[in-house]
């Protein structure tokens, strides 16, 4: 039996295009103006739970130790995907992307300007998928006329 070995910087970003994949789908179907939850949040389809489980395992199973810091947050994203929390199953993706950056700039893995340029694109796709925090949730006049 041959030993496996550690998953390669472009393979972990193969992973996490997967699952922006999968929450863009799902977020797709979410009203435009929907700035707050949505009652009963809007559930994927159980082939879409599978699939996204299916990503977080295999990820699990071939990460190795260099990417065992990515395991909890990939599982925090899948969780609020299986109940429907697109919102919520956004950050932790977020936080990975900066776990990557970190173990760049410690030299514990080296991304080329290509997979760089593919992280910078990760990130500006998923805080696409986020509420725009500069828009206020309710529209409240301004202070001079109260």
């Amino acid at each position: 039996m041959t030993p496996r070995t550690e998953m390669e910087a472009t393979q972990v970003l193969d992973t996490l295009g997967e699952f922006i994949a999968a929450l863009a789908a799902l977020a797709a179907k979410v009203p435009a103006k929907s700035f707050m939850s949505i009652p009963g949040g809007i559930r994927p389809t159980e082939e879409d739970v599978e699939k996204y489980e299916t990503i977080v395992c295999r990820f699990r199973d071939r990460a190795g130790s260099t990417y065992r810091v990515l395991n909890q947050l990939f599982m925090d994203s899948l969780e609020a995907f299986e109940a429907g929390k697109i919102f919520d199953a956004v950050p932790p993706l977020l936080q990975a992307i900066e776990q990557l950056v970190e173990l760049h700039k410690e030299g514990k893995i080296c991304f080329r300007p290509t997979e760089q340029d593919r992280i910078r694109e990760f990130q500006q796709r998923l805080e696409k998928l986020l509420p725009e925090a500069s828009q206020p949730e309710v529209d409240l006049p301004t202070p001079e006329t109260y």
